[in-house]
């Protein structure tokens, strides 16, 4: 079993796995906004693609704060599953929408 040879390296590594966590989910997210410009109507309706940019608009905040947040704690912290399941869902959206798209584009 890997073991930590202190609470700094510990958090060091939480730090380093959250920001490269938070970086995944704002690529994925900005990828989002881009496919919904590209979108054809038959893909997504004008107001799927309004609410979907919505919450995308709505992650890429919540991440933001969330970066914020970690900056600001003078402690390493976490970010709870909870937090992060809404995240995790709308990247798998994205995931299947850039799927859609490249479907209707061949």
């Amino acid at each position: 079993m890997f073991r930590l040879s202190s609470d700094v390296e510990g958090g060091d590594l939480l730090g380093s796995l959250l920001a490269s966590l938070l970086a995944d989910f704002d690529h994925w997210f900005t990828r989002g906004q881009t496919l919904l410009e590209q979108c054809p109507d038959g893909v997504l309706s004008t107001g799927d693609r309004l609410e979907l940019a919505e919450r995308l608009a709505d992650g890429k905040r919540s991440i933001a704060a969330t970066r914020s947040l970690l900056q600001a704690s003078p402690e390493p912290v976490a970010v709870s599953m909870k937090a992060m399941a809404p995240w995790h869902q709308l990247v798998m959206e994205v995931w299947a929408l850039s799927a859609r798209v490249s479907r209707a584009s061949s």
